[in-house]
């Protein structure tokens, strides 16, 4: 029988993952919006190479926009009362204080790529390779990775579980209160997947001794570009510091 070797990633996503963790961070740290515009750019290039579909990102940035939007509402409605002086601004029949306005388009921003960033991470990290790849190079234990294994590849069945679920009760005619009792059918399926999760391993013969097909090692070009993102982060965290 001939394995096909994986899909081949443009960075390994072990290396992608530490840079969206750290990325995330500075964008969570950072109030300068250029710097920030300028990581989100380059996480973004790289979760688009790693095979994130411009639908996909459109869609995403649209949740990202309105999440961040009405925050921006809330921080102009109740600015708080280091923000509630100097000069006001009409827009509309509205009127707002302008340093809470500048205060909430920043407050924007940062949300915006911070929320963009984030959910755009979860389509272009896969993560059943990270946990492989932890088992083979880094330790990790197989008792603990193969549980983790289950359980990350069980979202996708128990939204399809869901969805299910929510067709029969629509079907039925039954009302909005009646469908919160739906949500027991999930419960006792998601305990059914893990019993039967447990036994599969079991019945395989899980052990330390586990041997692989792949390796998931990482490549020269994903060491270049992991040393490249270390130098362009901290001359960016030096700039944040400096434009403070």
């Amino acid at each position: 029988m001939k394995f096909l070797e994986p899909k081949a990633e443009f960075i390994h996503s072990w290396y992608l993952l530490i840079m969206s963790c750290f990325g995330l961070i500075f964008l969570l740290a950072s109030s300068v919006i250029p710097l920030n515009f300028i990581m989100a750019v380059f996480l973004l290039y790289l979760f688009r190479k790693n095979g994130l579909q411009n639908s996909t990102l459109l869609k995403l940035g649209i949740f990202a926009f309105s999440f961040a939007f009405l925050f921006l509402l809330l921080n102009l409605l109740y600015p708080g009362e280091k923000l509630q002086v100097g000069e006001q601004i009409t827009i509309g029949s509205m009127t707002f204080y302008k340093a809470a306005l500048f205060n909430g388009l920043k407050n924007f921003a940062r949300l915006f790529l911070l929320s963009l960033v984030s959910m755009s991470s979860t389509y272009a990290i896969a993560y059943t390779k990270v946990i492989l790849y932890l088992i083979i190079h880094k330790g990790l234990k197989v008792f603990m990775g193969y549980p983790l294994l289950i359980a990350l590849n069980s979202i996708l069945l128990f939204k399809e579980e869901f969805d299910r679920i929510r067709l029969s009760a629509r079907f039925r005619g039954l009302g909005w209160w009646d469908r919160l009792f739906t949500l027991f059918p999930l419960l006792v399926f998601a305990i059914r997947h893990s019993q039967r999760g447990s036994l599969s391993l079991v019945t395989r013969g899980l052990n330390p001794n586990k041997s692989f097909y792949f390796g998931y090692e990482l490549s020269v070009t994903d060491r270049k570009w992991m040393r490249g993102f270390w130098l362009g982060l901290i001359v960016i965290v030096v700039l944040a510091y400096c434009m403070k």
